[in-house]
């Protein structure tokens, strides 16, 4: 009965999901065509006020006339303004001066230009120039996000949840077996898909021939919606920190059925004893392949930053793949210093939806007297290539000894 039951929940997922796909096309049309008028009016608006500061700033760079010692205050007055517009070079000055090319990636990456997503957490560079009809539109946004599609994505969520832990249970009770796997494989695919399709995340997958079947699978890292999407469309063995909570209850759930290796970052012996792990599950046949993000930790899509040279020591081949997020949908990096899980998650599924792209990538081979950081140096060089994002050199752990915002 049981088997019968989780069968035609997962035809069910697969109905929906079909039905899901077929109206993503006209939401994403729809969203873009309201972006479009809101940076048209964003920039009608900035032009409008940066041609009345001009005229206002002419006005008062007018010389004016002698004046006898009781107007000497409308002087001062003057050279107030003078001096305030001077401390507001300076000041941008010194920020470009403090600013560097490593602090901006441990943050959420601010939009270009007049570019806005009807979001509150992107508004504040934008509130200046809001008028009457923007303002408008920006609550009846607020209002659809909170009132319909975030009880909507909570509701979906926890049901792909609960769904995902039954048929993990159920699959978790088989004997070892070739068709075992088959259906793990087959069942962890439908319940990923459904958990992105719940919270309105949308992967397009790019060379899908160099889809990795064996081996260890390294990718740049944004946030744990990277896990996510990936599983989606390949089965992987995951390596990552033991965690509490929600993550807890996915980490369990999948240990049920397939191979993953779980430890505590702080624990040395627990660190140590993965490369060894790592080096017999790479051996074994019939395992899927590793998913490893090298980098250790979030970097905000904008860059690639330096990976950790212990995978790379595992194996001669690496499976490298690339993840960009679009940002005019919604923000996915997850800012670990400022927001707890259960906040980004909100902030996820607040927004409007999540588009992202996937691109397979043709296996790397180590070439001979090529050591582990020149290697690891070489593959996230072509990772950062084919996403179209920066590729720096820094450590991606110095966002945990980073100096304070209010400090720089």
């Amino acid at each position: 009965m049981w088997v019968c039951l989780g069968a035609l929940v997962l035809m069910g997922s697969v109905v929906l999901l079909s039905c899901l796909a077929s109206l993503q096309h006209y939401y994403f049309a729809l969203l873009e065509s309201i972006f479009g008028y809101a940076n048209a009016q964003l920039q009608q608006n900035r032009l409008q006020l940066e041609r009345q500061e001009r005229e206002a700033a002419r006005v008062h760079s007018t010389i004016l006339p002698e004046v006898p010692p009781q107007n000497l205050y409308a002087v001062k007055d003057k050279l107030n303004v003078h001096m305030e517009q001077c401390c507001d070079v300076l000041s941008a000055g010194l920020c470009v001066v403090l600013e560097d090319e490593v602090t901006p990636r441990f943050a959420a990456a601010h939009q270009s230009g007049d570019a806005w997503n009807l979001l509150t957490r992107t508004l504040s560079h934008k509130r200046r120039f809001l008028n009457k009809r923007l303002r408008l539109l920006w609550i009846c946004g607020l209002l659809l996000r909170y009132s319909l599609l975030l009880p909507l994505r909570v509701v979906s969520c926890a049901a792909a949840l609960i769904i995902m832990t039954f048929c993990t249970a159920v699959l978790g009770q088989l004997p070892s077996s070739e068709c075992k796997r088959r259906l793990v494989k087959l069942v962890l695919r439908q319940c990923f898909r459904l958990m992105a399709c719940s919270i309105s995340i949308v992967s397009r997958f790019h060379n899908t021939q160099y889809r990795p079947s064996m081996g260890i699978c390294v990718c740049n890292h944004t946030s744990p919606l990277d896990v996510l999407v990936l599983m989606c469309d390949v089965n992987y063995s995951l390596t990552g920190q033991r965690h509490g909570g929600i993550l807890g209850l996915v980490q369990r759930a999948l240990t049920r059925v397939s191979p993953h290796m779980w430890f505590e970052r702080r624990a040395l012996v627990e660190r140590e004893a993965l490369g060894i792990v790592l080096r017999l599950h790479v051996a074994r046949r019939g395992t899927p392949p590793i998913l490893l993000f090298p980098e250790g930790t979030c970097i905000n899509n904008t860059a690639v930053m330096q990976f950790k040279k212990g995978s790379f020591a595992v194996s001669n081949i690496i499976y490298p793949m690339a993840v960009r997020y679009d940002r005019r949908f919604g923000e996915t990096f997850w800012d670990s210093s400022r927001y707890s899980m259960l906040r980004y998650m909100l902030m996820v599924i607040s927004s409007w939806s999540i588009l992202c792209d996937i691109w397979y990538m043709p296996a790397l081979l180590r070439r001979p007297r090529e050591t582990p950081i020149e290697f690891a140096s070489r593959v996230k060089a072509e990772i950062a290539a084919q996403a179209g994002i920066e590729d720096l050199p820094w450590d991606g752990n110095l966002k945990r000894w980073s100096p304070k915002r209010d400090w720089q």
